[in-house]
């Protein structure tokens, strides 16, 4: 769940652009428009495991785990919002929010996950709601 409404989101315009030989780097591919290309998507770009049941729960479980990853930041980048139903949406970015906060509790990686400044009062809205 969303903490204090507060999104802990990095918001830039432009491309992002990360030194790979510092931190784990994942593009979200823009053209994605369900959950299960979502889902199948973040399997590969952050190498989760076997046992990954594409679903949000194991979603939720694989982004704060993160054993098989050797770098301590992992960065996630959307250069689009996911086109996905509003509520899977609303899922996921609740997943994704809580992902960094929980990570910055537990210190041993550092999860940054990366939008759009152009798509902030969209997710804040739907994260509000």
């Amino acid at each position: 769940m969303m903490l204090d409404n507060h999104l802990a989101f990095t918001f830039i315009n432009g491309r992002a652009s990360y030194n790979t030989g510092e931190v784990f780097f994942a593009r979200i591919d823009p053209a994605i428009n369900n959950t299960e290309q979502l889902l199948t998507s973040l399997y590969y770009l952050l190498w989760f495991p076997g046992y990954f049941g594409f679903n949000w729960n194991a979603l939720e479980d694989c982004l704060n785990d993160f054993d098989w990853i050797r770098e301590e930041k992992i960065v996630i980048v959307h250069d689009v919002i996911p086109q996905l139903p509003e509520d899977d949406l609303k899922i996921y970015l609740d997943i994704l929010n809580t992902a960094i906060y929980d990570w910055q509790d537990a210190g041993q990686h550092q999860l940054e996950v990366v939008f759009q400044e152009k798509d902030k009062p969209i997710i804040d809205r739907l994260l509000s709601s």
